[in-house]
């Protein structure tokens, strides 16, 4: 196979290189750029969070068969992108607040649920007026890590706007909770303000129960070799004899044999 070079003569030369100019001019206008103008505009993270918690929502069992839609979050609160699948889950069963968190970066979102259809935005442009709701308040200064009770909150009526299916009304819902941020007095409770309340702590000695309700009753003091809440299972070491036990946490400091 052989090669062929055109070679121009130097009358040709000013004439071949306007032409070269040209031709260029004309391929490069007809070429596709990877500027990121041309690329497809990706989803915001509000968007992905949208779209996580509707398909977490497909599969439990409190919103299967719904339609639902994440109520639009506090403007304050701005919505991090997250670059792990999100995880999901309802620590208030009764209402429809549903946390999120994120591995990477690490952050924690409190969401609702909303069933229907979402607000439009003839409807976002004229907000109605704020309804007032009947919440619950702190009487008084309350630091975080405060486990609490109904005796520290009172009823208020207040509006809540935007924060509706946040807030806590039901004085049930506080057994057993503790408090993860300081509240002035006459603020509201809301889902995010509270967890479940760490009631047992690793090395605190624990009162141990057994055979209750079995016709005799055994009690015994174990140290805690984790820390748990209500309802948890946890490992505990016979304070005598040193054995290694399990049960589980019924208060502050106490136990019964699993």
């Amino acid at each position: 196979m052989t090669t062929q070079m055109l070679c121009l003569k130097k009358a040709d030369t000013q004439r071949s290189r306007s032409a070269g100019w040209c031709l260029a001019a004309s391929l490069l206008s007809q070429a596709p750029l990877g500027f990121a103008a041309d690329l497809p505009v990706g989803n915001s993270a509000f968007d992905v969070l949208q779209q996580q918690a509707q398909q977490w929502a497909a599969t439990h069992p409190s919103f299967q068969g719904k339609s639902v839609h994440v109520a639009p979050v506090d403007p304050r609160i701005t919505v991090q992108n997250c670059q792990q699948t999100m995880q999901f889950d309802q620590p208030f069963p009764n209402q429809p607040a549903v946390r999120v968190r994120c591995a990477q970066p690490q952050w924690q979102l409190f969401v609702n649920l909303n069933s229907g259809q979402m607000a439009t935005a003839a409807n976002r442009s004229h907000p109605a007026a704020p309804a007032v709701y009947k919440v619950l308040v702190s009487k008084e200064v309350l630091k975080r890590g405060t486990i609490i009770s109904p005796e520290m909150f009172s009823y208020a009526e207040m509006p809540v706007s935007g924060m509706e299916n946040q807030i806590i009304t039901d004085t049930n819902l506080l057994k057993n909770m503790q408090l993860v941020r300081d509240l002035t007095p006459n603020t509201p409770l809301r889902s995010y303000d509270v967890r479940a309340a760490v009631l047992v702590k690793r090395g605190q000695e624990v009162q141990v129960t057994a055979g209750e309700g079995s016709g005799f009753l055994i009690t015994m003091r174990a140290e805690a070799t984790q820390d748990g809440g209500f309802g948890e299972q946890i490992r505990l070491k016979n304070v005598e004899s040193g054995r290694l036990l399990s049960g589980v946490i019924t208060g502050p400091n106490a136990a019964k044999l699993r």
